[in-house]
């Protein structure tokens, strides 16, 4: 391999010459599902710069950054093994053809103080980002080598002292369009694992992600392996989440979606929504296809939630009212081992009781959607019952089909399921109880 030279040396890199040891970005397909005319970054590009950060434990962030605006257009930015501290939030939201190679161990500085003058917030959620990637034609990539590590039982602690304390995402897109991300395990995030927004065409791979042992009393709390927000053209595949809210959410605005070959333990499933939080505001999820996926020990596996609206006199609401469209989700070839509930449809999210979702019901309308091939088995919480569909109002739920549902309760008791408002689906496959 020809030896490659920098033109200057900047502070915190150095020229990565060594023979055997120059990344290459992993060639991975959306496989066997595709949104049809996928397109992420092609990782065959001819390979110049190559930018090493050296390793540093007080902060990596200046020479990450400036890592990036050198072998921008055409480069590599090569973290090598080693430990990396960031305690600069990156926006590195103006990429352009490069790649990130990531096989060393990142941390973000334990700092309560710091990180609400420095992360990236956004007003959906409160959600929050140490650094956030976007741009266009960009691999980020760890070869099973590199970890980005959360810390996460340092913010769990302090949110049970403090349930508003700042605990930004791991990994975070803005604006990413055509890129992949592959081979990195992740540990122990702060709060969600993943925050793909704004984004277009990025495929996920390979991924490990795991939330570990917990103090009693400051549990881990939000760890959503992936939220999807107002992105489109994504894959998410290939990967093994161990963790304690949803496997994968697809938030406001997710269309042409395809989930595919992941193993999920813990989670809250995967899930459409919450939707419809916020009043008047109108959310839209469609396109989405989940195939072949493994669940264990989930409080629910196929979910969908929606809040209900809210009375008449409420302006300004963050619990419900909201206006939108759920259409054209499938859920296939799934396999459950012990989740409470295998299928969960509610548009009564949060509500107190069912009198008050009736009162209120949800603006938005829930479609076309399909629960096909489910195996295995649930836990005893609510055996007989393996799912529960409970829409507001039958007026804004429609074509909702359940087919070749083979999953047992403990007990082997006839499963049913719990049906609420479900006159305009087709419910011929299962039992309501």
């Amino acid at each position: 391999m020809k030896t490659m030279h920098l033109s200057a040396i900047l502070v915190g890199l150095s020229s990565l010459v060594s023979a055997g040891t120059f990344p290459n970005a992993p060639h991975v397909f959306a496989y066997p599902k595709d949104p049809g005319n996928f397109q992420p970054a092609h990782p065959d590009r001819p390979h110049g710069r190559v930018c090493k950060v050296t390793p540093d434990a007080t902060d990596s962030g200046p020479a990450i950054l400036a890592a990036a605006h050198k072998c921008n257009r055409g480069g590599t930015v090569f973290l090598p093994p080693g430990d990396f501290v960031i305690a600069t939030a990156l926006d590195l939201t103006f990429l352009e053809d490069v790649d990130f190679a990531i096989w060393g161990n990142i941390t973000f500085k334990q700092d309560l103080e710091l990180w609400p003058t420095q992360a990236f917030q956004y007003s959906y959620q409160s959600a929050s980002m140490f650094w956030r990637f976007g741009g266009t034609n960009v691999n980020i990539y760890g070869d099973g080598k590199g970890v980005i590590d959360g810390a996460g039982q340092f913010w769990w602690s302090a949110m049970a002292k403090n349930s508003s304390v700042m605990r930004p995402c791991l990994l975070g897109t803005d604006g990413l369009h055509h890129a992949t991300v592959t081979g990195l395990t992740m540990l122990n995030p702060p709060g969600w694992f993943n925050l793909i927004s704004n984004s277009t065409n990025v495929l996920v791979s390979d991924m490990t992600m795991l939330v570990g042992s917990q103090l009693t009393g400051a549990p881990a709390k939000n760890t959503d392996g992936w939220d999807i927000y107002r992105s489109s053209n994504i894959v998410i595949q290939n990967s093994k989440i161990v963790n304690t809210d949803d496997c994968v959410s697809f938030k406001p605005n997710s269309t042409q979606v395809v989930v595919q070959g992941l193993d999920c333990t813990g989670s809250h499933g995967i899930s459409v929504g919450s939707l419809g939080q916020y009043q008047d505001e109108t959310d839209l999820v469609e396109d989405l296809y989940i195939y072949n996926i493994s669940m264990t020990n989930a409080g629910d596996f196929a979910r969908i939630k929606v809040w209900p609206g809210v009375p008449p006199n409420v302006t300004g609401s963050t619990t419900g009212g909201g206006l939108g469209l759920v259409r054209n989700v499938t859920y296939e070839n799934l396999y459950s081992v012990n989740n409470d509930h295998v299928i969960s449809v509610s548009q009564c999210y949060y509500a107190k009781n069912q009198s008050v979702c009736n009162e209120y019901p949800s603006k938005l309308v829930i479609e076309d959607i399909l629960f096909k091939s489910f195996a295995g088995t649930t836990s005893k919480k609510y055996d007989p019952q393996i799912g529960d569909l409970t829409c507001s109002s039958p007026d804004v739920c429609h074509n909702i089909e359940l087919v070749g549902i083979n999953v047992t309760p403990p007990s082997g008791k006839s499963p049913v399921f719990n049906c609420v408002n479900m006159q305009g689906s087709n419910l011929g496959n299962i039992t309501c109880a």
